[in-house]
């Protein structure tokens, strides 16, 4: 049997790249995309997000690979958003907690 993965809100941490470099209201957003997911679909450990910034909007692509997913979201360009121009962030559930990382921290 696979285990229920469920990105349980009482659990959830972030490390200090998320911190650092990712805006509170972005990391908000991202844990409410993952909200989405365990709501109304079979979810996999790993949800990926990755930021580019665009001429007119920034686009945030989340996705998981088992069962396939992908849904992109575009962002209203504003300046605290920039810093976010080709970041990739993990978040990982391992039953007993969920982490949201920078692709660079794992």
């Amino acid at each position: 049997m696979n285990p229920k993965y469920t990105f349980n809100p009482m659990t959830r941490y972030i490390t200090r790249g998320i911190i650092e470099q990712v805006p509170l209201e972005i990391q908000l957003l991202m844990w409410n995309e993952v909200d989405k997911i365990v709501k109304n679909d079979e979810v996999d450990y790993l949800q990926v997000f990755e930021f580019i910034v665009k001429d007119k909007y920034i686009e945030m692509e989340h996705r998981q690979e088992e069962p396939e997913y992908k849904q992109t979201i575009h962002l209203k360009k504003v300046e605290a958003y920039l810093c976010l121009d080709k970041v990739k962030v993990f978040v990982i559930d391992d039953i007993d907690h969920s982490t949201m990382l920078l692709a660079s921290e794992y």
